[in-house]
């Protein structure tokens, strides 16, 4: 399987610093997972149940969210995880 890297920025790890967690996945979904089990702290703020709760962009390109977690993962790739953001 190859290594990718899953990045929590603060905005999701907060008050804690971002987060870098490296794992072996052959999908996003196996990655997002294994971030989880690693830092189980985080679960709640990524998924629901089984649904994201995050946007994922891999290697700087915007997932499509029906898509995300079916993605298939080359080695050496990078998953940015960007929690919603609201405003006015």
């Amino acid at each position: 399987m190859p290594s990718v890297t899953v990045i929590l920025p603060s905005a999701l790890t907060a008050p804690e610093p971002p987060a870098e967690i490296v794992c072996d996945a052959a999908s996003v979904g196996e990655a997002l997972h294994l971030a989880v089990a690693h830092a189980p702290r985080y679960g709640q703020r990524i998924f629901y149940k089984d649904r994201l709760l995050v946007s994922v962009a891999l290697n700087g390109r915007q997932l499509p969210p029906a898509e995300a977690k079916a993605t298939v993962l080359a080695a050496g790739d990078r998953l940015d995880l960007m929690p919603p953001i609201a405003g006015g």
